[in-house]
């Protein structure tokens, strides 16, 4: 899954990024269950870690005050809700990108409780069409039909990480293969429509898939801390 590759790992360690990243994702757990949303601040740092919905920060705010925002977090922090309830409360809130929101609320239950909710994002799987990267990796005529096959899904894929060594309490391993997968996909479908002479400006598969997952001020602490 990550083998060696010089163009596409940190100073040409796989195992060394892997562990940064790791490390990085369980920053971002610690940071989500400690944070309290009284202020716009606060709301832009919860904004500010889930990568695709920085640019609707200003939208969201404005349509829907702090108020409203401090109440869904609260919301999707309240562990003793149910998985869909959790992320229904969270899709109240207007804005112009409702799948962009509703990947925000599943994406940051997964952190919230990474021991128990396996991270979903419709580029992982969108059941509208039934694609994403978890369906590169289902048997032949294996189709996921709802909420509960993908989770199972992406059980299975824990179960057999584990066997090679990725084994981990929470779903951190499931989720860098599923983003892994899903940016190796889309670089070697963009190399295919441009000269691939330009295929070393691209980032590292792995340093993106960090990005993907909301992870850069973190991975950016973590720098900091061994210069």
């Amino acid at each position: 899954m990550l083998a060696k590759d010089v163009n596409n790992t940190v100073r040409n360690n796989p195992k060394e990024s892997l562990s940064v990243i790791i490390k990085a994702m369980q920053m971002k757990t610690d940071f989500l269950n400690s944070l309290e949303i009284n202020t716009e601040e606060d709301a832009k740092k919860l904004f500010d870690v889930i990568f695709y919905v920085k640019r609707h920060y200003n939208e969201i705010i404005g349509n829907n005050g702090i108020d409203k925002i401090k109440l869904v977090f609260k919301t999707l922090r309240n562990k003793d809700m149910p998985y869909g309830e959790r992320v229904k409360a969270f899709n109240s809130l207007k804005a112009s990108e409702p799948e962009d929101r509703e990947d925000m609320a599943r994406e940051i239950i997964h952190f919230l409780e990474p021991e128990k909710y396996p991270l979903w994002t419709r580029w992982l799987w969108n059941p509208n069409k039934n694609s994403g990267s978890i369906t590169y990796i289902l048997k032949d005529g294996v189709v996921l039909k709802n909420e509960k096959d993908y989770l199972d899904a992406v059980s299975e894929l824990r179960e057999v990480l584990s066997i090679f060594g990725l084994d981990s309490p929470t779903y951190y391993y499931a989720s860098i293969f599923l983003v892994y997968s899903y940016v190796r996909y889309v670089d070697y479908a963009t190399l295919l429509a441009v000269d691939r002479k330009g295929g070393g400006l691209y980032p590292s598969h792995l340093s993106t898939t960090a990005m993907v997952l909301g992870l850069k001020s973190f991975l950016r602490v973590i720098q900091l801390a061994n210069s």
